[in-house]
């Protein structure tokens, strides 16, 4: 296993990765689409040195998953921050223990960067991260307004 920075990725690579983000968070987000979602990725998240910028987890030969690690995220909360966001472990790597393989990268780049706690939210996964040891906060507004999620944060 190993973690490369969206700005190390090649076309190929980051484009599966705008793909499976694309096609599988839009089913839940009317706002989104997809011209916004291929800036984002490519213009800020595999161009940035400082964050936001994004990381992939892979095998020996494939991306497993990724995740973005922001400054800002939901819009209604400027107060928390940096955020680990848009998780994803692709469906066939699941149950396999990459997801935590996956934050905890996510945290070390974090600590590397200097943070000493870190936040995300989620309203598909709150087990998952509460295994991990991510400590509940309250109920948060989406940005598209659409509904809640649940806040948490970490120390690092």
């Amino acid at each position: 296993m190993n973690i490369k920075r969206f700005s190390e990725l090649d076309d190929k690579e980051l484009d599966i990765i705008i793909e499976k983000h694309y096609s599988h968070w839009s089913q839940y987000s009317k706002q989104m689409n997809l011209e916004n979602t291929i800036y984002k990725f490519k213009e800020l998240y595999a161009k940035n040195k400082e964050i936001p910028y994004g990381i992939a987890l892979f095998d020996e030969k494939e991306i497993i998953g990724f995740c973005v690690l922001k400054i800002d995220n939901l819009k209604f909360y400027p107060e928390y921050n940096p955020w680990i966001s848009d998780v994803m472990i692709f469906d066939q790597f699941r149950g396999k223990g990459n997801g935590i393989k996956l934050i905890n990268a996510a945290k070390e780049e974090l600590r590397k960067n200097n943070y000493k706690k870190a936040y995300l939210w989620t309203d598909k996964a709150p087990i998952f991260y509460e295994k991990q040891g991510f400590q509940y906060i309250k109920d948060v507004l989406k940005n598209d307004e659409t509904g809640y999620g649940r806040l948490y944060s970490i120390d690092l």
